[in-house]
């Protein structure tokens, strides 16, 4: 098919990437735009995919059809309310979000249909590399203020042999396959993550805050079995213990979380998912 993909591109890291990559190993013909070229895309494309970046001053025109758009960051207050101004003026045809308590909300006003589309990984990024876990625990990026970072100092302070920090996203992989345990909690405890499947697909095993939703369940990931859920630092720092003490444990957790995600939840199987059901919803062909 031929798509249309609209995201910017300052990033070399975002899903917008991701996706443009997965599409294209799909053997889609994609035209990559950036937002502020929108008005300049011609209506020769089977489809507009809108992917979030953070810019929500450009619409796309209605001459486009279908337009496409993947939302992300609907569980935060201000691009919340300019996502949902643009669903319920229905500049977008159809709309794929990863976040359920958030379509729960947006499906209230919206003229058009919300489907639910969690996020994955990228094997081709996110790759378990053939290095010793000589470190503890594994978490990159921001500490992502209150409560998040008081979760990392404390990690920091009882287990100084760990790397907790930004790192440049090529540096991931070797970051998340020489630890024992990659940490994730998300700031709003929103969804299953982007560094969820990270940290899964590099083959550490997942120590993770329990969600808000019922994503993780969705998706197939059970407790004890692909990850390890917390629910309290106490229950945390307890787990820690038992999983850098019980290594056959931990390895087999960490070997069934990253098969998982290997096999059901890569960019390539979510592109795959969209465009059958872009497809299916438009009575496309190709």
């Amino acid at each position: 098919m031929k798509i249309a993909i609209i995201f910017g591109k300052e990033r070399p890291d975002t899903m917008g990437v991701y996706f443009e990559r997965a599409l294209r190993h799909l053997g889609h013909d994609v035209g990559h735009f950036w937002p502020k070229d929108i008005d300049k895309i011609k209506p020769e494309f089977d489809f507009y995919f809108r992917i979030d970046d953070g810019y929500y001053d450009y619409v796309m025109p209605k001459e486009l059809f279908p337009r496409i758009y993947y939302v992300s960051d609907v569980h935060l207050k201000g691009p919340f309310k300019k996502i949902k101004k643009h669903i319920i003026k229905k500049a977008y045809d159809l709309v794929f979000c990863p976040m359920r308590k958030e379509i729960s909300m947006l499906q209230n006003v919206s003229p058009v249909e919300i489907i639910w589309m969690n996020v994955g990984c990228d094997p081709e990024t996110h790759k378990r590399l053939n290095m010793d876990r000589i470190y503890d625990i594994g978490f990159v990026g921001t500490d992502g203020g209150v409560p998040r970072k008081f979760f990392l100092q404390e990690i920091l302070e009882r287990y100084p042999k760990s790397l907790i920090g930004p790192a440049d996203y090529r540096e991931m992989a070797r970051t998340y396959s020489s630890c024992k345990i990659g940490f994730s909690l998300p700031i709003r405890g929103e969804c299953f993550t982007m560094r969820n499947y990270e940290i899964l697909s590099c083959g550490a095993m997942l120590l993770m805050k329990r969600l808000r939703d019922d994503s993780a369940e969705k998706l197939g990931f059970e407790d004890r079995k692909h990850l390890v859920i917390f629910d309290r630092p106490k229950d945390m720092f307890e787990l820690i213990e038992y999983y850098l003490k019980h290594r056959e444990e931990r390895e087999a957790i960490a070997e069934n979380g990253h098969r998982l995600v290997i096999e059901k939840h890569t960019y390539m199987h979510r592109a795959t998912e969209i465009v059958d059901i872009i497809k299916d919803r438009f009575k496309l062909h190709g």
